[in-house]
């Protein structure tokens, strides 16, 4: 019997048998390969060049007493900028403030997001006008959308304030009251993040088989029985990317707080986030270059830390330890 000479069996195992190639098929399988990274070359390069290096040279700066106005030699200190963190009262105010933000606005917006989703997959009418409405917001420009809001807060032609005066409530100083500063943020950013969301909940939810509902209803379940029992578990991927994305942009709140109330954060620094903290240590009139790089590389370790917390979460509810 004549023995082929391109497959050559080396081992039995418990599953069946294990084939070696020969080293020919391991060439043209690397050659293949290599093809394929050179079509994503072009994209690891742009990301190395505008992403990663920034990202490390940040993490470098940081260990230096850095001030790009100083065109000589970077004095190195080693830790002493963590250090100075650690021990700056301003620092961890801001990142209670940053804290109490993403515990009040991620579960709000999920929430808000996931029942606008259901509303409009429910076959509401005019649910073309409702998507375009409820999604226009997050493709607005931030700057023209936070003036407008900033009318609607105005403490005596506002908006909210008209609305309280027409049901006899006392209005309220929304970006002048310490108490209210950080929850008119919340609703704006709220408002402003929702449509796409709702988008990705729609997403999650037009792949749901509509046979698991008719199912359901035919077995004499209630609308919150097929939320509990169908919708829900089927959702739970989409509501943890939801979930994760949320997160991540609260923690690098900056933009919206800044444009609202200045880079002091309002009165008594009650909206002062660690992206605030960073802007005031880091371009301030005496700026501390390496100060702020060391700020940066603390958020990101706080977001690198949660995403990876979520991401796991993510995976053990997609795919169950048996």
């Amino acid at each position: 019997m004549k023995l082929e000479q391109d497959v050559l069996v080396v081992s039995v195992g418990t599953k069946g048998k294990k084939v070696s190639h020969p080293w020919t098929w391991h060439v043209r399988r690397g050659f293949s390969t290599g093809q394929a990274y050179l079509y994503v070359l072009p994209a690891f390069l742009i990301l190395g060049i505008f992403a990663y290096a920034p990202a490390a040279f940040v993490f470098y700066m940081s260990l230096f007493k850095w001030s790009f106005l100083n065109y000589g030699t970077q004095p190195f200190i080693g830790l002493d900028n963590y250090s100075y963190l650690l021990r700056d009262p301003s620092f961890w105010q801001a990142l209670r403030v940053t804290i109490l933000y993403v515990v009040i606005s991620v579960p709000l917006h999920l929430f808000l997001s996931l029942f606008l989703a259901l509303a409009l997959m429910s076959g509401i009418r005019a649910r073309a006008f409702w998507r375009l409405a409820i999604f226009a917001p997050f493709i607005l420009p931030l700057v023209s959308t936070v003036t407008a809001w900033s009318w609607m807060f105005d403490n005596y032609h506002g908006l909210f304030n008209g609305l309280l005066r027409l049901v006899h409530l006392k209005p309220i100083d929304w970006l002048g009251d310490p108490h209210w500063i950080l929850f008119s943020i919340i609703l704006y950013t709220t408002w402003k993040s929702l449509g796409f969301s709702v988008v990705i909940f729609m997403a999650g939810l037009a792949n749901v088989s509509p046979s698991l509902f008719e199912a359901a209803r035919v077995d004499g379940a209630n609308f919150a029985q097929v939320f509990r029992y169908v919708t829900w578990p089927l959702l739970i991927p989409v509501t943890l990317v939801v979930m994760l994305l949320g997160t991540i942009d609260a923690f690098k709140m900056f933009q919206p707080v800044f444009l609202f109330v200045g880079p002091g954060g309002g009165v008594g620094n009650v909206a002062r986030t660690l992206g605030l903290y960073l802007f005031s240590e880091g371009f301030s009139t005496n700026p501390h270059d390496g100060l702020g790089a060391a700020i940066s590389v603390v958020l990101f370790l706080l977001v690198f830390t949660i995403s990876v917390a979520q991401f796991g979460l993510t995976q053990r509810r997609v795919n169950p330890v048996e």
